[in-house]
């Protein structure tokens, strides 16, 4: 029992200041514990919990994707663009295409033309986020007279609002993926050490290429969520997004320097930033402070990450 929760510290520790700040914003306004705000906040969470799974396996391999952001404003856009044309199946099906052919673009120019991860996503970023200006022609595209779109955001299935149920399959498949594939094994090998994960006969430039692809895949998962919610097909969403992210799977427990992810972690930190961004909300604090706010909880988490992998590297070090 002691064994397990040492090692659910991280996590045990971001739910009680869950519970803290839950306690803290009812009393500042009561509208914190409705049934109605208590929903509203899962469905934000499941935005970022969502792409946080697939950073999750990014980071633990020792990559990130700083392109999720215009991913899911190109996502916005062609979902609106094809929903109009052809259908919601069709949209959907491009969408996770898309993710897949962009993935591998960020894969392959980390591995085959040796680009740092951020430097190769920050251009695809940019060149992403260009091509949905260029789509949508700089207007945003209407979805209000398509009612099968709005289902993504708010239907519900046996009484559970759908992005919820949909934040919970990611979670399910990506915990399988990580615990219990050789995938998932292989991830964390390489980002323990790449060399000897090489030497030892993984395929690290096709495994890193698939950990930027399930980002890509739960980037658009996200964007699906996102358009629906708004009803518009927007290349201008998701500037933040990257940041958002990466507070959250930093805060959720996942290493920097790669090796070791925590998708629970990653759940119940996405939880925490959005009780915290509603709350704000809620008592009427300035959008710009809610930004102050996400980066000063970066700054910390980033703190305390290093600290930690500085610990563990002493201990290995004499042994412990």
């Amino acid at each position: 029992m002691k064994k397990w929760l040492n090692k659910q510290s991280e996590t045990l520790s971001l739910a009680v200041v869950i519970v803290i700040l839950v306690v803290v914003f009812s009393i500042l306004n009561s509208n914190m514990l409705t049934i109605f705000n208590l929903k509203n906040v899962l469905v934000q969470a499941s935005l970022t919990a969502i792409a946080a799974a697939g950073m999750t396996f990014a980071y633990t391999a020792g990559v990130f994707d700083m392109s999720v952001g215009s991913l899911l404003a190109l996502t916005s856009v062609l979902l609106a663009k094809l929903v109009i044309a052809y259908n919601l199946g069709a949209a959907v099906a491009a969408g996770i295409a898309l993710a897949v052919i962009t993935g591998t673009i960020n894969g392959l120019i980390v591995t085959k033309i040796k680009v740092q991860a951020f430097a190769a996503t920050l251009v695809t970023m940019i060149l992403i986020r260009g091509i949905a200006v260029l789509i949508s022609d700089g207007t945003d595209v209407s979805l209000f007279a398509y009612s099968s779109v709005k289902f993504i955001s708010s239907g519900t299935i046996f009484m559970i609002p759908f992005p919820i149920i949909l934040t919970a399959a990611v979670y399910l498949i990506s915990g399988f993926i990580y615990h219990f594939t050789t995938l998932g094994m292989k991830i964390r090998a390489i980002g323990s050490n790449m060399e000897s994960a090489r030497i030892s006969g993984i395929n690290t430039d096709l495994v890193i290429i698939q950990a930027f692809i399930m980002t890509s895949v739960t980037a658009v998962i996200a964007s699906f969520i996102n358009t629906a919610q708004v009803m518009f097909g927007k290349a201008t969403i998701g500037e933040n997004f990257p940041l958002d992210v990466m507070t959250i799977v930093i805060l959720g427990g996942t290493s920097i320097n790669g090796g070791y992810g925590n998708l629970k972690g990653s759940l119940v930190a996405s939880l925490l930033v959005a009780i915290i961004k509603n709350g704000l909300n809620i008592n009427n604090v300035n959008s710009y402070f809610q930004n102050l706010v996400i980066g000063i909880i970066l700054i910390s988490a980033l703190v305390y990450n290093g600290v930690k992998e500085k610990r563990a590297a002493k201990n290995v070090r004499r042994g412990g």
